[in-house]
């Protein structure tokens, strides 16, 4: 994949910004190990969406594109395998934290500060609101749902794909069926 290494997998439970004078986020895994990183959060986010065969622009696009969600977009990092994340706040502020919703278990709030409960056991401190991240949940899981029933080319009967690669033919394709064109 020249070079490009996913740093975001279905493991991954969160992205935030580290506030040291080396690294710039911190990557949470299910395991509960941390990886500090010097490149952002976005531009980790960008070359994981980039090694899932796309962009985080391509990906934010296509979101807006369905729907009507044109600030903390929900991010499709790789639909096939269901990594999807949602901001805390504005993408650009450096203090966004991403959470990956496959491992939200719960959210609470206590003295006045919010926390999300993973699914691993651990718990993370973010910063809005438990309504602005449950309606981030809510709109990440419409678009899964979304996105996960567009038909793929493999799930689909070869006749209806309309694909068809002159010079190379199926054994199993039935060459009366092209009729005069041969």
């Amino acid at each position: 994949m020249k070079g490009l290494k996913a740093m975001i997998t279905r493991r991954t439970v969160a992205i935030c910004p580290a506030y040291d004078e080396v690294h710039q986020s911190v990557v949470h895994d299910f395991s509960g190990r941390k990886a500090f990183s010097e490149k952002s959060s976005m531009d980790i986010l960008d070359e994981s969406c980039m090694a899932y065969r796309s962009t985080y622009d391509g990906r934010i696009k296509a979101v807006r594109h369905a729907f009507d969600y044109l600030r903390k977009t929900p991010l499709m990092i790789c639909p096939q395998q269901y990594i999807y994340a949602i901001p805390t706040k504005a993408p650009t502020d450096y203090d966004c934290i991403w959470l990956f919703c496959q491992h939200i278990e719960s959210t609470s709030t206590r003295e006045g500060k919010t926390y999300v409960h993973f699914t691993n056991g651990e718990q993370l401190e973010i910063n809005c609101s438990e309504s602005v991240i449950t309606k981030q949940r809510e709109r990440a899981a419409i678009t899964m749902t979304h996105f996960s029933t567009i038909p793929t080319i493999s799930s689909m009967n070869r006749s209806e794909t309309g694909l068809h690669l002159p010079g190379f033919h199926s054994p199993h394709h039935n060459l009366d069926e092209l009729g005069p064109q041969l």
